[in-house]
């Protein structure tokens, strides 16, 4: 599975291998195992996650049982701090993905962390703030452009992220639901893509080529 792929074509705030180890330092991880839910939409958001090992899938399941996938998060990705911070209820499903390792971090932990550190603030506010620009990018996106050009957009932020910085790895299923369309629109967009010579079709991975590999 990709490390991290979302339709968020800005970068993701990653705790640090210090903050890791500082939070580690605080309170103890809590185990999943493959498949298991680390929260459901409509749980109170009395602690937000951060993902010490493994990975952990973000989307929503509708009242049909429908999923419809937004992340792949791994190690150093924080998530869950919408509802913390607002007091709303949660958003999102969040499942793991294999075994998984993750921190809940409540308002104690939370104070603890920024009264030694002042700089757990300043990672939180670009956390949201970021989301705040994912979600203007999102909109913008599905409103002007065509399906082939969203999915070039994530498959770019998909490889940016990649090993080699060229290879994504992931299902037609897995990249049609996180752009929201259907499996068959999807195979346009790829075969769209593919006659442009901006992508290689592999079995369950996309190979992408400059300039695609490189956005500006």
């Amino acid at each position: 599975m990709q490390r991290s792929y979302q339709l968020a074509l800005a970068e993701r705030t990653r705790l640090s291998g210090s903050e890791r180890d500082r939070l580690l330092a605080m309170t103890s991880p809590r185990s999943f195992a493959d498949g298991q839910f680390v929260q459901h939409q409509g749980d109170p958001g009395d602690a937000f996650w951060a993902v010490i090992e493994g990975h952990v899938l973000v989307g929503r399941y509708a009242e049909d049982g429908a999923f419809t996938a937004f992340a792949v998060l791994g190690p150093g990705d924080i998530f869950g701090e919408l509802a913390f911070f607002t007091g709303l209820e949660r958003q999102v499903d969040a499942i793991a993905s294999g075994p998984a390792r993750l921190v809940a971090i409540d308002r104690p932990v939370l104070r603890a962390l920024m009264t030694a550190d002042i700089g757990w603030a300043e990672l939180l506010l670009r956390s949201l703030g970021r989301q705040l620009a994912v979600s203007l990018d999102i909109i913008d996106a599905e409103r002007r452009l065509p399906v082939a050009e969203r999915l070039a957009r994530l498959l770019a932020a998909m490889a940016a992220d990649a090993a080699d910085g060229m290879t994504v790895r992931a299902t037609q299923q897995q990249l049609a639901d996180l752009l929201g369309v259907s499996r068959v629109t999807l195979g346009a967009a790829l075969r769209d893509l593919s006659a442009r010579r901006t992508i290689e079709r592999g079995y369950r991975h996309v190979r992408v080529l400059p300039p695609l590999s490189r956005p500006a």
